[in-house]
């Protein structure tokens, strides 16, 4: 089997890769093992397949018509911005996301990428813990948690709503016009990280992408394939203690096979596996609020605030990047504000537990089809409860007086997580079948590691994964309420289809 280590002359064991591997999905735990596969010389004798029903045509594609290629829109990796930040209460992930910050700020995602605008952590009377854990940890990734060491200049204590107020560049003396605590709205405590940031996440992956093209000019290497999976392929030979995935299943009703199958799907995992218990899609929900070309100017020193308790953060505008295509509207819409054209946006999204879409299904086995109702990508609009939300977050930060407290937004969409119970990521073989390896799990947090993703996900696949082995292994199913790593605010367990007739039920009532 493709994982199994074979034995060389001093005993000790070496892997020996697959001749053929397929990798299904093209989100970032897709293209970033791409990437790394066909960078190393270990794979050199590999073929591999990369199938995902939004990739380019290699035949068709040139190199210099890379930037014309439009990522997925559906995964989760894919939108004007993603949040890059070493700031986690895990020392490991603090430490892994700061090397991977260091390749964002030497040009990973090409020039204009990565935007070092400072990131503020706050939180009110939920999620302090976290809060006081990755503050600890970006003072120094390497050192133990107990130690106490002087706080860099970087990072800076906000010790009062006062504090929050002023690194967001309201007035002493601002009133938020809505009726909750203050403290609540923009948070209690937190610190400032200046030097985190975030990057444009669909002009990452566009590159990405043009790293796997560098290495896609002999076919006998590198097969793209514009396809959608429907189920796997199964084998069962009379000396094996288990199946065997060789292949997939496509809707077009042809078939591609490999010696490794890498399943990185993201939110739809569980639509092609049973993962009850380990996996599981939420949908976020995200806005973006339209702005002038002045109004762009007045916000761009802002850093990324982002409430652990509510879940609620806003990311300033880039002022050399064009407007998100995940967001439409926003090139035609025009300002009445002194006739002056929106040009620029600022994002506004919810990092919480998220709403729950279950859906009835079958998964294919290797002895049966079983049914489930897992919760899946789902293609509604963003509810209008959590739309309020956002606009009371947004009315928390600008004053009633400023036109942006009450503009609405140019477009709105989920966003799907991949989830599971801990927060941590899902890399590892699958215990019941072989040549079946899982990547997924994203949990919301996966993007950032873009440039190093790949790397320890090949010392997974080989067998020598040290700590993230351990970590973004196999568990045991967890039935119930999931913690999550404690970075998730808002209520869990909420159903999409619920959020939308409550909007709907009191659009009704506001016209009677």
């Amino acid at each position: 089997m493709s994982r199994l280590p074979v034995s060389n002359a001093t005993d000790q064991p070496q892997y020996k890769p697959p001749s053929a591997i397929l990798i299904v999905g093209a989100g970032v735990f897709g293209l970033s093992t791409a990437v790394a596969i066909l960078s190393s010389s270990l794979y050199a004798q590999t073929h591999l397949t990369i199938v995902d029903p939004d990739l380019p045509d290699l035949e068709q594609v040139q190199n210099d018509e890379i930037l014309q290629y439009k990522p997925s829109a559906h995964t989760a990796s894919i939108d004007s911005s993603r949040i890059i930040r070493p700031d986690y209460a895990n020392p490991a992930y603090s430490k892994l996301a700061t090397e991977a910050q260091e390749a964002w700020r030497s040009g990973y995602g090409g020039e204009g990428v990565y935007h070092e605008s400072g990131l503020a952590v706050v939180a009110g009377r939920k999620g302090s813990e976290y809060v006081e854990a990755a503050c600890r940890n970006v003072q120094d990734p390497r050192r133990k948690a107990e130690d106490h060491l002087k706080e860099p200049t970087h990072v800076e204590r906000l010790n009062s709503p006062q504090d929050i107020r002023a690194i967001l560049g309201l007035p002493p003396n601002y009133c938020p016009r809505l009726g909750q605590p203050e403290s609540e709205q923009l948070g209690r405590t937190g610190y400032i990280n200046r030097s985190s940031g975030w990057a444009n996440a669909e002009g990452a992956m566009r590159i990405e992408m043009r790293r796997i093209l560098e290495h896609g000019q002999d076919p006998a290497r590198l097969i793209l394939r514009r396809a959608k999976v429907d189920h796997f392929l199964f084998s069962r030979a009379d000396n094996e203690s288990k199946p065997s995935v060789f292949g997939v299943h496509l809707t077009d009703s042809s078939c591609l096979k490999a010696d490794l199958i890498i399943l990185a799907t993201g939110a739809w995992t569980p639509s092609l596996l049973d993962l009850t218990g380990r996996v599981q899609s939420t949908a976020q929900c995200l806005a973006y609020l339209p702005l002038t070309k002045s109004e762009a100017d007045s916000l761009s020193g802002m850093p990324v605030l982002l409430n652990l308790s509510t879940g609620y953060f806003v990311i300033p505008p880039a002022l050399n990047t064009a407007s998100p295509s995940a967001s439409p509207t926003l090139h035609s819409a025009t300002s009445t504000h002194e006739e002056e054209a929106y040009t620029h946006h600022l994002k506004v999204a919810c990092h919480c537990h998220g709403y729950l879409s279950p859906t009835p299904m079958t998964v294919t086995t290797p002895s049966s089809t079983i049914h489930l109702c897992p919760s899946l990508p789902s293609s509604s609009p963003v509810p209008p409860p959590a739309l309020n939300g956002l606009r009371d977050f947004l009315s928390s930060i600008f004053p009633s007086s400023s036109p942006l407290s009450l503009r609405p937004f140019s477009s709105s969409r989920l966003c799907h997580y991949t989830d599971t119970p801990t927060g941590d990521f899902l890399i590892t073989y699958h215990p019941e079948y072989e040549n079946l390896f899982l990547c997924t799990g994203g949990s919301g947090h996966g993007f950032k590691f873009l440039p190093v993703l790949g790397r320890e996900v090949l010392k997974i696949l080989e067998q020598r994964g040290g700590e993230w082995q351990r970590l973004w292994g196999w568990k045991d199913q967890q039935i119930g309420e999931w913690k999550g790593d404690g970075s998730r605010g808002g209520e869990r367990g909420e159903l999409l289809e619920n959020a939308m007739k409550e909007g709907g039920e009191r659009e009704r009532r506001s016209k009677l």
